[in-house]
């Protein structure tokens, strides 16, 4: 399983293919004229025969009728009676060859070129056109080949992981021409920095894979670095040296399983830890097969939990300090799982949120509660509910037009509709993100950064946001009480978020002591344990009515 310094894999060619015909056919078309040459050949000989007969006869009844005629004059005869039908017979032998060989040659020409459309269509298939490397498709053939050899010989390999850190920054300020040579310079520049036995290819879009064999993790180490020093070459682009890094994610075969998918999912895993943890950095997975086993099963389970019924939202109360009759809720999801009970989100959302499954729950988590927010109106109680958006949403296209769609579809104020971003995901990809809740906001939904305080945003680049509020993350609100700093902190914020005309929401309110210092910071909202534990939609039309009591 290795891939030369062109990039292209040596070894069996994929199955498929046609197999060659041209020896075949070309001894078939020899038999064919053979045989015709020997047809002709008898033919003529009996024509030859015939005339020597005939030229007997003439001559003994010559000699019986006396008459003395020279025996040149009759063979001449004879020749000019037969010449023209064996000339016939001897020429036309010459001119079938010609054309079967002729034939022959046209047919032979053919073969060549199906042939060889044939190659370039397999290689075609198999590679990726922009860097010539081996794509997902052939990556996977070969990875399954090389764990069922790993299996029999007891062997161990490297499946590694390499994204490339801000590479949608590359393609907008320096144009997609650029990116593509940024790419291909960068495949030579990791096929060079390894070993020929080692397989590189082009994972998916700017995700390069490696796959290494190895003999115990610390050479895996040596082969994740050697990647990363490949990726910190510098690079000529546009007569301008340029410089790349990446998140690199690796797991070890069989450590991490001993099945691709869950191979794969485990480095794509590690890639978020890396991702998470910097730029430039490199991260093992050390999980192990089964634990792989039971997070893959979460992520495919989730959509026969939603068909199943096993999903269902509460909403947690956010008390307004300003208006405490003034009824806003936060939609949290529940999963109770037929096995494993009922399971906490963080288990299973940021699984959930590396696959397109995330858009289909995110689609009937939107659903789910404007339904319920219908069948409250329908009973005179208005209410504001917020839900959490994924990141992988922001890069949806078409999300706001669909929530558009669902708010007419079920009668809705837009007014009553928020949705809340952490601040990380919008950092992500920040002009994405600013394009998507500009036209969310265009709608009239409210909109909050949730988790404020522990991502990386600018105050620049938040006062570009169409955000009406801030939720301070819980964990500077828990320790507000016994830390100066992190008091300090929320009153900060809360400043901030004043000067710039938002409204303020703090997590985890858990005492009356929090409450009375957010009180006396003017905090507009509180939500936490201290409030109301999450309800559901009984309970929380049960809440609303103690409220008004």
């Amino acid at each position: 399983m290795s891939t030369p310094q062109s990039g292209i894999p040596t070894g069996k060619e994929p199955e498929g293919g046609t197999p060659p015909a041209g020896p075949i056919r070309t001894k078939k078309s020899s038999w064919v004229m053979l045989m015709v040459l020997v047809l002709y050949g008898i033919l003529a000989v009996l024509i030859i025969f015939n005339g020597y007969q005939e030229y007997q006869s003439l001559r003994l009844l010559e000699a019986n009728a006396g008459a003395v005629t020279a025996p040149g004059l009759t063979l001449s005869r004879l020749v000019l009676s037969n010449g023209l039908l064996l000339v016939l017979m001897l020429v036309a032998p010459a001119i079938l060859m010609y054309v079967l060989v002729g034939r022959e040659k046209e047919l032979q020409q053919m073969r060549v070129q199906h042939e060889a459309l044939q190659s370039q269509l397999r290689y075609q298939s198999f590679h990726d056109p922009l860097t010539s490397l081996p794509n997902r498709m052939l990556l996977e053939e070969q990875l399954s080949n090389k764990i069922a050899d790993a299996r029999r010989s007891g062997k161990r390999f490297l499946f590694l992981l390499a994204s490339l850190n801000d590479f949608k920054r590359i393609n907008k300020n320096l144009g997609y021409e650029i990116g593509d040579d940024v790419l291909r310079l960068v495949a030579q520049n990791i096929v060079n920095g390894l070993r020929d036995a080692d397989t590189v290819a082009r994972f998916d879009g700017d995700v390069f894979a490696i796959v290494a064999d190895i003999n115990e993790k610390a050479e895996a180490n040596i082969i994740a670095r050697k990647v990363q020093s490949s990726l910190g070459r510098p690079i000529d682009v546009a007569d301008s040296p340029l410089t790349v890094s990446a998140a690199i994610g690796a797991a070890l075969f069989p450590d991490q399983g001993e099945d691709m998918a869950v191979l794969i999912k485990h480095a794509d895993n590690a890639v978020t830890q890396a991702r998470a943890a910097g730029n430039n950095n490199i991260v093992f997975s050390e999980e192990d097969a089964s634990s792989g086993m039971e997070r893959l099963a979460l992520i495919t389970g989730i959509k026969d939990a939603m068909l199943e019924g096993h999903l269902s939202m509460v909403y947690q109360p956010k008390l307004k300090l300003t208006a405490p009759d003034t009824h806003t809720f936060e939609a949290l999801l529940r999963w109770q799982h037929p096995e494993h009970g009922l399971l906490p989100c963080d288990m299973y959302i940021p699984l959930v949120e590396q696959t397109r499954h995330i858009i289909d729950l995110t689609h009937w988590t939107v659903e789910n509660i404007f339904s319920t927010q219908r069948d409250l109106l329908n009973q005179g109680i208005n209410i504001s509910i917020a839900i959490n958006l994924s990141t992988r949403v922001l890069d949806e296209d078409g999300f706001p037009l669909w929530v558009e769609r669902m708010i007419s579809q079920y009668g809705l104020d837009p007014a009553q509709v928020r949705f809340e971003v952490t601040e990380s995901a919008i950092m992500q990809d920040s002009e994405r993100a600013l394009q998507v809740l500009l036209q969310l906001a265009a709608i009239g939904v409210g909109l909050s950064i949730d988790d404020f305080g522990v991502g990386h945003s600018s105050l620049a680049y938040l006062s570009r946001l169409p955000v009406d509020e801030l939720k301070v993350d819980k964990s500077f609100v828990l320790n507000m009480i016994r830390w100066e700093s992190d008091r300090a902190i929320v009153r900060a914020t809360i400043n901030l978020a004043h000067d710039l005309g938002l409204s303020v929401v703090a997590e985890g309110v858990e005492d009356m002591d929090q409450a009375a210092i957010l009180r006396e910071m003017e905090c507009d909202m509180l939500q936490g344990y201290y409030i109301s534990h999450p309800l559901t939609e009984e309970q929380l039309q049960q809440w609303i009515s103690s409220q008004a009591a």
